[in-house]
């Protein structure tokens, strides 16, 4: 008989959690705001080619495997505390006070399983939470129906509002990798509840600096991080990676895009971006105080940066999409 169980989108979401030891998986997980679940990226390593002496391909011969395949999984939603706590995994440096600094002495964590984690050497569990899946089951903490990802790094977190968006409301994109083995039909087990602490609105932060300018009228941000990683091998007798790699050939990589208006304030920006010589070094910042170590919630600073492109952009007033990559200098953002 067919089952009649039907779920809304609504339904499904996402709970992370940093594990204790790399590789371990740490069932209990607290869950994200999200726009939207998508299926992380199952992509098996298939041989389905036709092979000599057939015009057609043979079942006999055909071959699909899950080993030494990566995954990925990406998701967006609310920025709260909770998602802010991925900073230390694609950063991997310690916060103090709440404030992770990241300098040009940066080197990449030793990442292997079994090694004991802490926020130098972060890596997650990330499940995807799934409703329960039959009409009998009593309620979805004790369905086996959820996926379950271990030895998870963040690849890439982005932090952005939009002043015509969502209401100018701050939000997070992340994206998560793992070369491990992925459990299905996994118990939700102990979800912790959605963090409303650390919401934020792009009109909150009373200071900002834009490539040296000074409380421009900013429209927009988005503020990108990238840390790549590669899974290598296969440990055929512990069914895992034999060897994590980070920052592999470059990271973390840092780049700042807004939308300031165009004014007496930002009209040398051009200026400085076809600067004749070079470019000086920039100083960005976002936060909500002018003195970041007195900032509260989340904010970043930057104390180099320069201009990769410029355009103008036609709103209600001219307006200067401005591209920068942040250098190290030292940068520090808010992980709370």
């Amino acid at each position: 008989m067919a089952n009649n169980a039907a779920h809304q989108p609504q339904d499904f979401g996402i709970g992370i959690i940093h594990e204790s030891d790399v590789g371990t998986p740490v069932n209990d997980t607290t869950q994200l705001f999200t726009d939207s679940v998508s299926l992380p990226s199952f992509t098996p390593d298939q041989d389905l080619s036709v092979k000599s002496g057939k015009f057609v391909a043979d079942f006999e011969q055909i071959y699909s495997t899950s080993k030494n395949t990566p995954i990925e999984i990406s998701f967006t939603g609310l920025l709260n505390d909770t998602a802010m706590t991925l900073l230390e995994g694609i950063l991997h440096k310690a916060a103090s006070s709440n404030v992770i600094s990241v300098n040009d002495t940066y080197t990449a964590p030793n990442l292997y399983h079994g090694l004991s984690t802490a926020a130098a050497t972060r890596t997650y569990t990330v499940k995807l939470l799934s409703p329960t899946l039959t009409d009998n089951a009593s309620s979805a903490t004790t369905s086996d129906s959820c996926v379950e990802l271990t030895g998870c790094t963040v690849t890439a977190f982005s932090v952005f509002a939009d002043a015509n968006s969502d209401s100018g409301r701050v939000k997070y994109s992340a994206t998560m990798k793992t070369g491990y083995s992925p459990t299905f039909l996994h118990a939700a087990n102990t979800i912790g509840a959605v963090a409303t602490t650390g919401l934020r609105n792009i009109h909150d932060f009373t200071s900002r600096t834009i490539a040296n300018v000074s409380d421009p009228v900013m429209q927009s941000f988005n503020l990108s991080i990238e840390n790549s990683t590669d899974y290598i091998g296969w440990d055929p007798t512990n069914n895992r990676p034999y060897a994590i790699s980070r920052s592999v050939p470059e990271g973390p990589s840092i780049t700042l895009s807004s939308t300031v208006k165009l004014d007496l304030s930002t009209k040398d920006l051009l200026g400085n971006f076809m600067n004749a010589s070079a470019q000086t070094g920039l100083t960005n910042q976002v936060a909500n105080d002018g003195t970041f170590g007195s900032a509260t919630e989340f904010g970043f600073t930057c104390d180099k940066a320069i201009i990769t492109g410029m355009s103008l952009n036609e709103q209600a007033a001219m307006m200067y999409d401005v591209e920068q990559k942040l250098l190290f200098g030292t940068f520090q953002v808010r992980n709370s």
